[in-house]
């Protein structure tokens, strides 16, 4: 098993590899923030290193400007997002159950293939459109 793993972590196979992953995600990347800011969504800090973007949703037309809002409104575009509340730490429910700081964003994914993630931004910009 050691040299089937030694062959796989050589640089000559690796460091390929690798590039290529990082190639792909960049240009996802690179996708997800242009087409997520031409929608009016907002980048507190732009990803490094994941595969998603936490994107702000304050200025979206009502009621998209709701995490909830917009997930539910997402999955009826056939998109799967996740609301920025379920992100928000609130130890021992001190805070009330609906408050959260998180609650005007969505975690969006750049993890598909490209062609998935594209057809994904264009459900959402339809969904944004016709607010």
């Amino acid at each position: 098993m050691a040299r089937p793993t030694r062959i796989l972590l050589a640089d000559d196979v690796a460091l390929p590899e690798t590039l290529a992953i990082y190639e792909s995600f960049s240009k996802k990347r690179e996708l997800m923030i242009a087409r997520t800011r031409a929608m009016g969504m907002h980048l507190d800090r732009e990803p490094d290193g994941t595969f998603y973007c936490f994107v702000s949703l304050r200025d979206l037309p009502e009621p998209l400007t709701d995490g909830m809002a917009f997930f539910r409104a997402a999955l009826e575009k056939k998109v799967i997002c996740v609301p920025g509340r379920f992100f928000d730490v609130n130890p021992g429910q001190r805070r009330a159950p609906h408050w959260s700081r998180f609650r005007q964003y969505v975690r969006l994914s750049f993890g598909p293939e490209i062609a998935e993630v594209e057809r994904g931004l264009d459900r959402l910009e339809a969904m944004i459109r016709e607010a």
